[in-house]
């Protein structure tokens, strides 16, 4: 995926949000963890959703850290990175964010994940939910971003 082509096409698409594996012209998506909707189940119901979620996100939170221990052992520390800047735009109702950018914010909700620069991308580890009523996915995403 690191060196994998960008497929011609339009922007984007948004099936990796719930778990599915896309390509498209900026990134590439290859999802590692996914859990179940809880949204609108007896969880979701009975307030029991949020202790729920937290113990996913524990859990993918530990998997993530395998997989940053194996691909640190290729190519060494990763360094944080976010969609903060896109994040505040967002939420900024600014309309000129790409909809790959409006996605990657949404679904990080701005947050920092491992991440690892080859030439003109990035690879990151990210994990996140759109919304309630997506799944949380533990993706990895191979991002065109020149380097700043």
């Amino acid at each position: 995926m690191v060196t994998r082509p960008f497929p011609d096409g339009p922007t984007g698409g948004s099936d990796w949000l719930v778990g599915l594996a896309q390509s498209g012209p900026e990134a590439h998506f290859a999802p590692i963890a996914m859990s179940e909707s809880l949204y609108e189940t007896p969880a979701d119901y009975d307030g029991s959703i949020g202790e729920l979620y937290d113990e996913v996100y524990r859990d993918f939170g530990r998997r993530r850290l395998q997989y940053v221990a194996a691909l640190t052992a290729k190519w060494g520390p990763p360094k944080a990175d976010s969609f903060q800047a896109e994040h505040e735009r967002v939420m900024g109702n600014d309309n000129s964010v790409s909809m790959l950018d409006y996605d990657l914010a949404r679904f990080t909700n701005g947050e920092q994940f491992p991440a690892w620069r080859h030439d003109d991308r990035i690879v990151g580890l990210l994990l996140g939910q759109v919304d309630k009523e997506f799944p949380i996915v533990l993706t990895l995403a191979v991002i065109a971003r020149p380097t700043p």
